[in-house]
């Protein structure tokens, strides 16, 4: 149909209609004159233009979020600030990939917008002295993003504790666990397939080993394709020998929030802490797994062995001196 065609048709419409309601035609005409012109958007399944792809790729990447002042995120409650801190993760999910993957960093503090401290490892990943001098220095609290590549868990389901699967039991060991505020024995599974090692928030809190500080950097990862929020503490971590030999260290343990609905309980529902690697390579324990008693034993500890090497029994002779000619 022509334009010419189509305005006789609306004339002979309108003809009939009465000065109130050509009134109302004529609003409706004056208000899409005003409107700016809609931009053409791509149809749907089309792929984008050159064009498109060039403005994007100009486009750098930035973070979004803004970081509270002190005052702002102490009235926060606990519960507002995990979910602050998970909402900021999964809106920036690219731009830390992208940013984590340049610096190939375990952990990064942003504070707005900008990566003011990053790290390869999280032996060194910033806790309460560290964040309360960028929080003195910056007056705003920052936030810490942990790489979830080095959260890695890799759960088998064998022996020891009881599993869901009939039959099949998971290794445990028995550990202390102590604080500035108390101290307690647990006995968790042990897992040589997670790479750090996980306590039940709420059972550290109901036992008064943990309390919740302001320079708590709460975080966000995912375990069997399920979101758990945490929050990294330090503690005296103590293991004993079969000989009752103890030996303590300070370990980065991972309080996990609402434990009994983790993905740390899908295999082992009386679960309270899965022991992983990082303490153990810490400690170096020679651990014997007897799987016909179902017991964990640890033989000995690195530090209870003054020497790794075996000794032939000959001592060495002392290194003949040279005479100056």
């Amino acid at each position: 149909m022509s334009h010419v065609t189509m305005l006789e048709h609306i004339k002979a419409e309108v003809d009939h209609l009465d000065p109130a309601a050509l009134q109302s035609i004529w609003e409706i005409i004056d208000r899409a004159k005003r409107q700016p012109a809609a931009v053409p958007q791509p149809a749907i399944g089309s792929a984008p233009s050159r064009a498109d792809k060039a403005a994007g790729s100009s486009r750098p990447l930035q973070f979004v979020g803004e970081n509270l002042k002190l005052e702002e995120y102490e009235k926060l409650s606990v519960d507002e600030r995990r979910m602050l801190k998970r909402r900021l993760k999964e809106q920036n999910d690219l731009w830390l990939q992208k940013t984590f993957s340049a610096l190939g960093a375990a952990w990064l503090v942003v504070v707005d917008g900008q990566v003011i401290a990053s790290g390869k490892s999280l032996k060194d990943q910033p806790m309460h002295p560290q964040i309360r001098e960028i929080c003195q220095r910056t007056e705003k609290f920052p936030f810490v993003f942990i790489n979830d590549e080095f959260m890695t868990i890799e759960e088998s389901t064998s022996t020891w504790q009881e599993t869901h699967t009939p039959g099949d039991f998971y290794p445990s060991l028995p550990v202390s666990l102590g604080s500035a505020f108390n101290t307690i024995k647990v006995i968790g599974d042990f897992d040589t397939g997670a790479a750090r090692t996980f306590f039940d928030y709420g059972f550290l809190l109901d036992h008064n080993v943990i309390q919740p500080e302001l320079e708590d950097a709460y975080e966000t990862s995912r375990h069997l394709d399920q979101a758990f929020d945490y929050v990294t503490k330090i503690f005296r971590f103590k293991l004993a020998s079969n000989s009752n030999e103890t030996h303590t260290i300070e370990a980065k343990i991972y309080c996990v929030f609402d434990w009994r609905l983790s993905p740390f309980v899908n295999i082992n529902p009386n679960r309270i802490a899965l022991i992983g690697r990082d303490v153990l390579l810490e400690l170096k324990p020679k651990v014997l797994l007897d799987f016909e008693e179902r017991q964990t034993g640890i033989v000995a500890t690195a530090k209870s062995s003054p020497a790794h090497k075996k000794s032939s029994g000959r001592k060495k002779r002392a290194p003949k001196s040279r005479r100056r000619r």
